[in-house]
């Protein structure tokens, strides 16, 4: 599979959190009919995505990182890395996707979601949106991407920075939240540099 033949769902609005976690019947009851499930199917993915999640994040094999996330529902193409201790949204792993030759190092956060408290409804949306790390992206270690982000082809986002908005191709951010502080330079184009730097310098002779 391909980048191009990823198909991005559109961002959508979620129910806001609420305190039915103290009666387990009626908390899987509501999250179940939330994400148009059966009740035993949505313990099921549950359960399944908390043991793919804990198992990912210990592994020592790269390979069976990914094999764990794609399980789960995230879309991973082949050469991409992922390293250990990373978390990768639970709850919608199926609005994430990770492009060929992109590496999201040891202790990220991918957070696809978020729903608050509803006494938060009127100052932010509760809603789940896409993320994508586009090819040969690089995130760093311990760093954030928050709901909605795309981090362009051969991006860079520093160790520890937390992303809110999308990162242009080639870009370099850093910080919370991060700001652009610099631009990538592929190999290809600096040997292309180097090849006319020496032309123009034959033809100066």
């Amino acid at each position: 599979m391909t980048g191009s033949n990823f198909i991005i769902p559109k961002p959508q609005a979620i129910p806001y959190g609420g305190g039915e976690e103290t009666d387990l019947r009626k908390y899987l009851n509501n999250s179940a009919q939330n994400v148009k499930m059966s009740k035993w199917r949505y313990f099921w993915v549950r359960l399944r995505n908390y043991f793919c999640c804990i198992n990912a994040m210990i592994m020592p094999s790269n390979k069976i990182r990914v094999a764990l996330n794609r399980w789960k529902g995230v879309h991973i193409e082949k050469g991409a890395y992922i390293g250990m201790f990373c978390f990768i949204d639970n709850m919608h792993p199926e609005y994430i996707f990770i492009e060929k030759n992109a590496s999201i190092n040891a202790g990220c956060y991918i957070i696809a979601h978020f729903n608050p408290m509803q006494h938060f409804r009127r100052t932010v949306l509760a809603q789940v949106a896409p993320i994508v790390v586009r090819q040969g992206a690089m995130v760093g270690v311990r760093a954030i991407l928050m709901p909605g982000v795309e981090i362009g082809e051969y991006a860079m986002v520093s160790s520890a920075s937390v992303v809110y908005k999308p990162v242009a191709p080639k870009t370099i951010v850093r910080g919370n939240p991060a700001e652009p502080v610099g631009t990538v330079r592929l190999e290809k184009e600096l040997d292309a540099e180097l090849m006319e730097y020496l032309e123009s310098k034959k033809e100066s002779k």
